[in-house]
């Protein structure tokens, strides 16, 4: 089913979802969406993401380019607790650097963040790691 609506942004940048659409998508205030730009083909999509409740952090981390790194950095997460909701990975030097991006729900998550930050440091093939807590 695909519904189409025009809507017009307001001087903010706001734009507002219908009724219809919100029902549907089950978008409730307070819900979090992920917006994703498509600067090539000039659209965005507007994505469900997580309850109100979730306690987001958005982790990067330099690993090294080798098989299997970026499943070690990903289990010490699982195993914590911490829920991945989007992740996106890319090779920055074949063989030698690799980039991760990853925001996670932390909300089950007992134990801080900073214990998390340098448990995946500890794991040979993480060369660093930032997060930072989103609103």
């Amino acid at each position: 089913m695909r519904i189409v609506s025009v809507q017009k942004i307001d001087d903010k940048g706001r734009l507002s979802i219908p009724v219809k659409v919100r029902e549907i998508l089950g978008l409730k205030e307070g819900m979090r969406v992920l917006l994703v730009a498509d600067v090539r083909e000039r659209r965005i999509t507007v994505n469900p993401f997580a309850d109100p409740e979730a306690k987001l952090v958005e982790f990067r981390m330099s690993l090294e380019d080798i098989p299997g790194a970026l499943a070690k950095a990903a289990s010490i997460l699982a195993r914590e607790g911490v829920d991945l909701l989007f992740s996106e990975s890319r090779t920055l030097r074949r063989g030698e650097l690799a980039e991760w991006i990853a925001i996670a729900d932390y909300s089950r998550c007992d134990k801080d963040i900073e214990d998390i930050r340098e448990e995946l440091i500890n794991e040979r093939c993480v060369k660093a790691v930032e997060y930072k807590f989103l609103d």
